[in-house]
């Protein structure tokens, strides 16, 4: 009955198609073992794409000094409050990670898992040691379009343990009103209550205004391919000190 319960908040199971596919020099690859170091092989090169850091430009970030009392309140050890309030933040009926907890299941327990919780994350911060699941990831591949043979036409998206994930919110929610003071105005994505809206509604009224002035408008439109996967994640470690 238990088990039942489990798969039913965990939503079920679905069976990920297994078929043939081509290595570098478009061969096919029809056993299972050969297959899977080809998939790991091909990740391995994607989300570890050689790049350079200039230290110069990580040293221009000008930072705004922190209050002696926001500092204490970065630094204060989590509360229950906190705990209870990212576990709410967390989406229903998404898949888990390597030790199969949803988020559901989490929300299910009520405060005895809230108080479980609070207890892990306060020995965590106290010994500034994470626990060593909270750095694995499932890598399941989603396919999306063109020769499904060929490993560039999927997706990656990687499965993190959901507590892991409620430990990253609690820290995200107390900087996360400091940094926006410090992020540019004219910065919409990955924040809070904005969107690509945003960026049409101001890239449309610089046009209408220069068309209006009889001017010029110069616009340059990047689209990075795979520009998630191939983050210099040094040089983002950097970045994330300065803050």
């Amino acid at each position: 009955m238990a088990f039942s319960l489990i798969r039913r908040l965990r939503g079920g199971s679905k069976r990920i198609e297994n078929i043939p596919i081509k290595d570098r020099n478009g061969s096919l690859i029809l056993n299972s073992s050969d297959r899977l170091e080809r998939w790991r092989e091909y990740f391995s090169e994607l989300l570890n794409v050689p790049s350079t850091v200039d230290q110069q430009l990580i040293d221009e970030i000008q930072v705004k000094t922190l209050t002696k009392e926001e500092v204490e309140r970065q630094n204060a050890n989590p509360t229950v409050e906190e705990v209870r309030r990212a576990v709410k933040q967390m989406k229903s009926r998404k898949a888990p990670g390597s030790d199969e907890v949803t988020a559901d299941l989490l929300k299910a327990g009520g405060e005895p898992v809230i108080r479980w919780l609070f207890e892990i994350f306060t020995d965590v911060w106290k010994n500034e040691e994470m626990v060593e699941d909270w750095s694995l990831a499932l890598l399941i591949r989603l396919y999306k379009k063109g020769e499904k043979q060929l490993c560039d036409n999927y997706r990656g998206i990687s499965l993190l343990n959901v507590t892991s994930k409620i430990f990253s919110r609690l820290i995200l929610n107390r900087i996360q009103n400091m940094i926006d003071h410090q992020l540019l105005e004219a910065q919409a994505g990955f924040r809070a209550q904005r969107s690509t809206m945003d960026q049409i509604f101001t890239l449309k009224t610089t046009m209408e205004k220069r068309r209006e002035l009889n001017k010029p408008l110069f616009m340059c439109f990047i689209d990075i391919t795979k520009a998630y996967d191939s983050v210099n994640r040094e040089l983002l470690w950097k970045v994330c000190l300065k803050y």
